[in-house]
């Protein structure tokens, strides 16, 4: 949701890069992303007002089912022969622990959402990194604060 109706808007059609979104691993690493940014620094901006828009409760009950179709699209996926099991044995996650993620997911709410933005990703309550990859960019190599490599 975060992705299709606050960063897509940011990012993308005010920002000019070809793309962007959020995302979450499977080791629960959540992450933001955007490429062929042009405006890298401004992006890094916006991702840190994420938690305020989730908070912001500024989305609906539609753009949450939206958000779960996405979801389930991928959760649902089929699995090819070969890779069944895979999860399991990659990452001790079992069937019965699948139907209960989607179970959970199914059962998410507007105030679900908000919850978790404030206690995971709210200004003091994240570890970050931030990498920009690229050619070099005029604004990082005037902050002294960046690491060139």
């Amino acid at each position: 949701m975060v992705t299709a109706k606050f960063l897509h808007r940011e990012i993308r059609e005010k920002g000019g890069a070809y793309g962007g979104g959020a995302k979450l691993s499977h080791n629960g690493i959540f992450a933001f992303y955007s490429y062929r940014d042009p405006n890298s620094v401004a992006t890094l901006t916006t991702f840190g007002k994420v938690a305020e828009w989730v908070k912001s409760g500024e989305f609906t009950q539609q753009d949450i089912d939206e958000a779960k179709l996405a979801v389930f699209a991928a959760v649902d996926a089929p699995v090819a022969p070969s890779d069944k099991g895979m999860d399991h044995f990659l990452y001790g996650i079992s069937d019965k622990m699948k139907q209960e993620h989607r179970e959970q997911l199914f059962a998410v709410e507007k105030n679900n959402l908000m919850e978790a933005a404030s206690k995971y990703l709210a200004v003091g309550k994240r570890t970050r990194g931030v990498a920009i990859l690229g050619p070099e960019n005029a604004d990082i190599a005037k902050d002294p604060t960046w690491v060139q490599r």
